[in-house]
């Protein structure tokens, strides 16, 4: 019998970040793998690009339905439960923890990390989301069919933060389905549009405060000043509007003209930046999986990035790590990396085996189970 699965697009697409990469990555897999039910997906065209909606239209089992509730606002709480309420859906799979508090049916909910529990708002304004953001998380682990989330570390964060029992949740990793074949031309044009004549490094991801974009660029300009080295860092990704001191403060170095930031940037330039980095550094402070280092190891990339849990788990032997809160040994680390060529290509090797862990087929199929589990 034919089941109404609901799911939640109103994150979806690259310019909404992490979440919304991971949405674009599996929703439209799973409506590709699964012709036996029907699908409605609820999406708001003032935050997500039509363009990149356009995908969905293939499929006969497939209704996109317009509302304007944007996430993490109050009509999520009233309009969009009726909306959903109307629908009369047998399953509703958010890639989020913002579930209408009242929502009563069937769900799933994927919760990525707990990172608002461990680095709450430092200003009023986001104290008070941080409480009514406590709240919405604890009503949906707490009713949800099943919880999915990308890493061990973040299942194990999840059972401690929200009390939750460790069989409702299932780790199911990310994969990257960049085109990692980029025309060398594409690369040159992309190097010259942001004047990189030299090998650089390579961050990934919203200038947010668990990024820690500033020590790492005091890390590379330690780096730069003690060895001398001929090299830039490269930034990618859109400013948090809530922390906009965060890219300032990150620019207070002595080798500014080395720092390149660009912006958020569209997937076939953000897969030329790839393919032409010298390395993918990371000193993220909390993580619940961290995909673009998995898109660097995808490319081949060796990987710097922080000591912490979960890129131990995610990133293994494919990566040299550091201590995040310490500039001195980041630039340290970019200096073990960069003095070896046959190290350099031996972190390689690893990186790329790395990688084949790591498919979104696998993530369609792991997540379909869950689903179905849910609908006998």
């Amino acid at each position: 019998m034919q089941k109404r699965i609901g799911l939640d697009i109103r994150i979806f697409g690259t310019r909404m970040g992490g979440i919304g990469r991971y949405a674009q990555e599996l929703f439209p897999r799973i409506l590709s793998a699964d012709k036996e039910n029907f699908y409605f997906l609820f999406y708001n065209k003032k935050t997500v690009d039509p363009a990149e909606l356009e995908v969905f239209k293939q499929f006969k089992n497939a209704r996109l339905i317009e509302t304007a509730v944007r996430h993490y606002s109050f009509a999520e709480q009233v309009s969009f439960l009726r909306l959903l309420n109307k629908h009369d859906l047998d399953l509703v799979h958010f890639p989020n923890f913002n579930v209408p508090y009242f929502y009563k049916r069937p769900f799933i909910t994927t919760i990525h990390d707990m990172v608002h529990h461990k680095i709450s708002g430092a200003k009023k304004s986001r104290l008070l989301h941080f409480m009514a953001y406590t709240k919405i998380i604890e009503a949906a682990a707490k009713n949800s069919q099943a919880i999915i989330t990308v890493s061990e570390y973040s299942k194990q964060d999840i059972v401690k933060y929200l009390n939750v029992r460790p069989e409702k949740i299932h780790v199911t990793y990310e994969g990257s389905s960049l085109n990692i074949n980029v025309d060398e031309g594409l690369v040159s044009e992309v190097k010259k549009r942001y004047l990189l004549s030299r090998p650089y490094f390579l961050f990934v991801g919203v200038l947010e405060r668990k990024k820690n974009i500033v020590n790492l660029t005091r890390g590379f300009d330690y780096f730069l000043q003690k060895y001398k080295a001929d090299m830039d860092l490269v930034v990618v990704g859109k400013a948090d509007s809530h922390y906009p001191e965060i890219k300032h403060k990150a620019l207070d170095i002595k080798n500014i003209d080395r720092l390149v930031f660009t912006g958020q940037v569209e997937e076939d330039e953000l897969r030329a930046l790839y393919k032409g980095a010298y390395c993918f550094a990371t000193a993220s402070l909390h993580e619940g999986f961290g995909l673009p280092g998995v898109e660097a190891l995808s490319f081949g990339l060796p990987l710097l990035a922080s000591n912490i849990p979960v890129f131990n788990e995610i990133y293994d032997n494919a990566c040299i790590y550091f201590d995040p809160l310490d500039p001195k040994d980041i630039g340290e680390k970019m200096h073990l990396l960069s003095r070896d060529d046959r190290f350099y290509g031996q972190i390689q090797e690893k990186s790329f085996q790395r990688s084949l862990l790591f498919s979104c087929d696998n993530t369609v199929k792991e997540t379909l189970k869950i689903h179905r589990k849910i609908l006998v």
